[in-house]
């Protein structure tokens, strides 16, 4: 398990003990999920924004639907998750943004679930700027 694996895990589990998101409980058999109750489950995503200072890792965990977690951003970032239905790898919310071309790599991550499916994410930009001109508020925190 990677850095990034064992922190994401780390911060929901943290989360979890404090909100009760994750809390793993004993539940009868039930009948399959209709595609109805699969569009209106939770979405929970541990995410983490590092560069190469040497800096520790910010983190934060989002849930949408209800929008909630400690991003300062929830609504938004949800709203931008929601965009790409949870594909992160495609966001592009501000395509002809303009960003200086300094250097200065940060690695942009998320780990768990959206409407239910596993989400695995990570990208690194050339900077903060291009981070954000890429996928608003999702990790601006």
């Amino acid at each position: 398990m990677n850095a990034f694996a064992r922190g994401a895990l780390s911060l929901l589990a943290a989360c979890a003990t404090g909100t009760g998101v994750l809390a793993a409980t004993a539940a009868p058999a039930a009948a399959a999920p209709t595609a109805a109750t699969a569009r209106t489950a939770s979405s929970t995503l541990a995410l983490m924004v590092y560069d190469q200072t040497g800096a520790a890792p910010r983190m934060s965990l989002l849930t949408c639907d209800p929008v909630g977690g400690a991003h300062p951003q929830a609504a938004g970032a949800c709203a931008a998750a929601a965009s790409v239905n949870g594909h992160l790898g495609v966001l592009d919310l501000n395509p002809h943004g303009a960003c200086t071309r300094e250097y200065q790599p940060v690695t942009a991550s998320a780990l768990g679930s959206w409407e239910g499916r596993p989400v695995r994410y990570s990208e690194t930009f050339s900077n903060r700027c291009e981070m954000l001109r890429q996928t608003g508020p999702l990790f601006d925190f």
